[in-house]
């Protein structure tokens, strides 16, 4: 089998950003916010480098982790929601962006800030969508004052109204042992929620080279309860790490590599994803610029990375932002799209997303879903064996040079060219007969038709009432 893809480092030179990444860990060490996470790395093998606050992670360290980390893991849903299994060959699954502080109307131009209730109307758009695989909370709850809570009224959403499988975070231990123990009863008990975990979390380094007290002594809870840690590093090129790409993309390793160690000492065997959302900084402004040529570059490089060690990965970003408004349809949505989908990856998020992922839409997220729906073709299988060439086809078409006739087409047509049956699946050549801003007019009104109907809760009442109860507990 074939499939479509990008890549940017040859062999040579992810050998080189191994070994560049290994030195960083040796020699610059990494800072460890948590006493207790840098004591257990000490426990471990690492050291403090003389002199400083730094603690070094010996290159055993690091193969002692790649060595017991699971090469193969599962995303859980609940329900009759079919589990996610990574690596993937043949697939990227998809979530909305994450956490926006604002909605904005993109038909009617108003912003507001997002509530609860949004939270909830998005996972009721997302979980009606086949074309997301898990979801992500395009939104916060910013109506809920008590960050205490906040992550907990946002997982309960969530959950209450969603089956596919949840990717959030925690801000600290405390808060994720509560997430813990949700998930639990959603799962049905610590042990099943082990062997088959229905959430994951995004507990990222701070670049560079820095692991927040809060973040690491939440990834160290979920390591060892067989909850799957997302280790997104989030460097910004020019800023908060090298301008070059190889730079960055060594630090990105490195970082990951650390986060490698901690999640395998808390726990040999807990499951562990490889993961970057590290794109150029713009600057001029100090901004992030998820626009950037360079930034899907960036994501191929850290890829490339993560499939050299063999791990599961998620470094795409999948979604158009505020470019959707002005579509007239999907094919006009799906160029921006396929470069996107051509990153080596098993996870990507962002649909839905808006103003460098500070914003989202409704409506966005359905016509997000509506491109890639037919942008991720070009990153299916394609066969190659003596079948696929097929050299009996081509004798047979020398003699009245005519193929469109042979069995062999007829057979294969729609698998090879696309284009054929999805009138939207090309990039050049077809115009679009729908008025710009079109697709983002359609969208909105299918989104009044999802949230006309009854929104019911997918969880029994006694479930959601013991996830209330741990609320109202935190609150106390």
């Amino acid at each position: 089998m074939a499939r479509g893809g990008l890549t940017f480092f040859s062999n040579e030179e992810i050998e080189r950003i191994h070994r560049a990444s290994i030195k960083m860990l040796e020699e610059i060490g990494i800072l460890v916010g948590s006493e207790s996470v840098e004591k257990m790395l000490i426990g471990a093998g690492a050291s403090v480098i003389k002199g400083t606050k730094r603690v070094s992670i010996p290159e055993s360290l690091v193969k002692s982790a790649l060595a017991s980390a699971p090469k193969s893991i599962i995303l859980a849903g609940t329900g009759d929601t079919p589990d996610i299994r990574i690596p993937s060959t043949n697939r990227l699954y998809v979530a909305p962006g994450g956490e926006g502080v604002y909605i904005k109307d993109l038909v009617k131009g108003t912003v507001r800030t997002p509530t609860s209730e949004d939270l909830r109307d998005i996972a009721i758009i997302a979980e009606s969508l086949p074309q997301i695989d898990f979801f992500w909370e395009l939104v916060g709850a910013q109506d809920e004052t008590d960050e205490e809570v906040k992550g907990l009224v946002e997982m309960k959403i969530s959950l209450s109204f969603m089956t596919k499988h949840l990717q959030s975070g925690a801000l600290s231990a405390h808060e994720a042992e509560r997430h813990v123990e949700m998930a639990s009863i959603v799962a049905g008990g610590r042990e099943k929620l082990a062997k088959r975990p229905i959430i994951s979390s995004v507990e990222c380094p701070l670049s560079p080279l820095t692991f927040e007290d809060g973040l690491v002594e939440a990834q160290v809870v979920f390591s060892r309860a067989g909850v799957p840690v997302v280790s997104m590093s989030a460097s910004m090129a020019g800023l908060t790490s090298p301008v070059t790409i190889a730079g960055t993309v060594a630090q990105i390793n490195a970082e990951n590599l650390a986060s490698l160690v901690i999640t395998q000492t808390a726990k040999k065997g807990a499951p562990w994803i490889y993961s970057s959302d590290s794109v150029p900084a713009d600057l001029r402004t100090g901004s992030i610029d998820y626009g950037a040529f360079e930034a899907q570059l960036m994501r191929t490089a850290a890829g490339q990375m993560g499939r050299f060690y063999r791990m599961p990965t998620m470094v795409a970003g999948i979604g158009i932002e505020q470019t959707i408004a002005t579509l007239g349809s999907v094919r006009d949505g799906v160029p921006f799209m396929i470069n996107q989908a051509l990153v080596p990856s098993d996870l990507g998020s962002g649909l839905g997303g808006l103003d460098q992922a500070a914003g989202a839409s409704l409506e966005g997220l359905l016509a997000d879903a509506w491109v890639w729906e037919v942008a991720r073709e070009i990153i299916r299988d394609f066969d190659t064996d003596e079948d696929a060439i097929s050299l009996q086809t081509v004798r047979e078409a020398v003699d009245d040079g005519n193929f469109l006739t042979k069995k062999h087409t007829i057979a294969r047509f729609k698998k090879e060219m696309c284009s054929t049956t999805h009138k939207e699946a090309v990039l050049t050549g077809r115009k679009s007969s729908e008025s710009q801003g079109a697709l983002i007019k359609k969208a909105h009104e299918e989104v009044a038709k999802i949230l006309k109907k009854p929104k019911v809760p997918v969880l029994p009442k006694d479930v959601i009432k013991q996830l209330d109860d741990i609320i109202k507990k935190a609150r106390n």
